[in-house]
């Protein structure tokens, strides 16, 4: 369930909202910035609806949006995704790859290693 940038930036906006969102509210916190007018939001949120991530009821002549998914819930689909079409399905690849390529920090190591640690107390 790949989202694009936008559509990641709506849903972004749903869960903070933490309530359900109409159309104008979408339109409100990014449609300036974004340039984007109603048409295009419909547009977004129909493809999110579509894709399982929103839920809608028709409220009057307007339609309201609820989250189907939290946003933990949809990162750790995406990043099982990831592991698995990338890296086998392991988080150990993933983090050998990262570090030997330089792309993780001798203090993100560190970090990682208390973590284990903490975990190997419970």
């Amino acid at each position: 369930m790949k989202l694009s940038a936008a559509e990641y930036e709506i849903m972004e906006c749903v869960w903070e909202m933490g309530r359900p969102v109409f159309s104008a509210d979408i339109l409100q916190m990014l449609g300036a910035q974004r340039g984007w007018k109603a048409p295009t939001v419909l547009t977004f949120l129909s493809r999110l609806v579509e894709k399982g991530l929103l839920k809608t009821e028709k409220h009057g002549k307007t339609r309201c949006y609820t989250a189907a998914m939290t946003r933990e819930a949809y990162k750790n689909k995406e990043t099982r995704e990831f592991l698995a079409r990338l890296y086998n399905g392991s988080v150990q690849n993933m983090v050998v790859c990262m570090a030997n390529g330089d792309g993780i920090s001798e203090e993100e190591l560190s970090g990682l290693r208390a973590w284990l640690e903490e975990r190997e107390e419970e």
